[in-house]
């Protein structure tokens, strides 16, 4: 007679579950543990828009991998998902990317893409800047601020000489150099002496952000006097001043001693006040 397996108190969970596997890995019951979690939870992930396709672009290569690493972090491709994350590259791949990619597609290539750094390091050597360095570092040399604010230059600044090998003062430097002039001269004025880009750059958006601010505020100023005085031109001073030559304003000073225009000199002028003559027809 078989005899009845008597049950062990340490082991939990129902009747009939199997028991987990005693050589998983560190990572593989995380990754368990994750899958549990999205699978238990209430809480609803945010659809992850799809990167956009590849063209075979040299200076759009960076940026595309970037959506890449992004998206398999989001669906929890970080681990242990090569295969698909390669296929699904592959699906991406339009014009001389795609062109690239076909023979390795139908395996006329023999080189071993097993892994995703595989075949990201076979595109950066096909399809990344050539010379990185120096075509970031001659990048450098045509930027500047325009018309864009400080935020939407630092951003762009950023990116192009986390290329260059350019050290932090070298750095400083260049973004400071193209820089508006009005955000140039306050920072002289400051005083500072910092070489940190980052220190640099927040500093001119601040200001920026300031002057915005304050000159907001002086707008709203003058549109309220133009509502309180519709009409009633001003001068750069905020005194009144008259419309034209017929319909002077009174607030100006002297204006009923203001000489007409009959276009005489000031010596006819004169002549008829002390003459007691008509001023325009200089008769009596």
């Amino acid at each position: 007679m078989a005899s009845r397996s008597t049950p062990n108190p340490d082991t939990k969970g129902k009747e009939g579950d199997p028991p987990l596997p005693s050589n998983l890995t560190a990572n593989q019951i995380q990754q368990i543990i994750g899958a549990l979690t999205r699978r238990c939870g209430n809480t609803k992930k945010p659809k992850i828009k799809e990167p956009s396709t590849f063209h075979g672009e040299r200076d759009q290569l960076r940026g595309w991998l970037a959506q890449l690493s992004v998206y398999f972090k989001g669906v929890g491709w970080e681990f242990n998902y090569n295969n698909d994350i390669i296929v699904y590259t592959l699906r991406l791949l339009r014009g001389d990317g795609l062109k690239w990619a076909t023979p390795y597609i139908e395996r006329r290539q023999d080189v071993a893409l097993s892994s995703w750094d595989d075949f990201k390091r076979e595109l950066q050597r096909q399809f990344g800047e050539i010379g990185e360095q120096g075509a970031a570092r001659a990048k450098l040399m045509r930027m500047a601020q325009g018309s864009k604010g400080a935020t939407e230059y630092w951003n762009e600044y950023r990116l192009v000489t986390s290329q260059t090998g350019m050290n932090d003062a070298t750095l400083t430097y260049h973004l400071m150099r193209e820089f508006k002039t009005e955000l140039q001269h306050p920072w002289g004025m400051d005083g500072s002496d910092s070489q940190d880009p980052q220190f640099v750059a927040n500093w001119v958006i601040k200001k920026e952000t300031k002057s915005a601010a304050i000159k907001h505020m002086g707008h709203g100023t003058i549109s309220k006097e133009k509502a309180a005085f519709p009409g009633t031109p001003r001068n750069q001073n905020g005194t009144f001043r008259p419309q034209n030559d017929n319909q002077r304003d009174p607030m100006v000073l002297d204006v009923t001693r203001k000489r007409p225009g009959f276009n005489i000199s000031a010596k006819e002028y004169q002549r008829r006040m002390t003459s007691n003559l008509w001023l325009k027809w200089a008769k009596p």
